[in-house]
């Protein structure tokens, strides 16, 4: 049991610092994003239909505000996870007590398991055979463009984990976030 506290604790640290560098990332992706918009959005209305000199639209700005809201999607996911934001039909394990509830978990935390593995193995295989496939402004090869959303799963697989070796050892509840259970520490101190 030591053994997995110390597992936890080396696992939450690794898990607050994911989140803090997933913050800045996501932060800077949002700006990015929002930037890339307000200047298409300038450039089409004003600069194009305003003016009488020959203005061309912009033609990258809308490829790379999408490829920066996917981008910001898949990061999130683990981000979501760690802090118990993911949609979950709670009817079923707010009724039920020990056992029953550690049992609906482990049921869980295995399917979590095998969707998140298979969209792993599957995403790199895709994103393996891309290669060739570029996108159309940015010219972004697809390799690259398809492991995004691996990327997304690896940190959420990471955070299933930790997760998981926080309820074996007895430091989280089944169904609580890591984040709560941190809260909840704090508040008794």
């Amino acid at each position: 049991m030591q053994f997995l506290n110390k597992l936890y604790s080396g696992m939450k640290i690794g898990s607050d610092w994911i989140e803090k560098v997933l913050k800045f990332i996501t932060a800077v992706l949002m700006l990015l994003c929002s930037f890339t918009v307000f200047l298409q959005v300038i450039n089409r209305y004003i600069l194009v239909k305003q003016t009488l000199f020959p203005w061309k639209s912009i033609s990258w700005t809308d490829e790379l505000a999408r490829l920066l809201m996917v981008t910001l999607a898949y990061l999130a996911m683990g981000l979501c996870y760690k802090h118990g934001q993911l949609s979950r039909a709670d009817m079923i394990f707010s009724r039920l007590k020990g056992i029953q509830k550690k049992v609906l978990y482990y049921l869980e935390f295995a399917m979590i398991c095998v969707f998140v593995v298979s969209c792993i193995k599957w995403g790199v295989s895709f994103a393996l055979a891309n290669k060739i496939f570029r996108t159309e402004s940015l010219f972004i090869p697809g390799n690259i463009l398809y492991m995004i959303p691996v990327i997304g799963f690896v940190l959420m697989l990471y955070q299933v984990l930790t997760e998981f070796v926080g309820v074996v050892s007895g430091n989280i509840e089944p169904f609580e976030s890591i984040v709560m259970n941190t809260e909840e520490e704090k508040e008794i101190d």
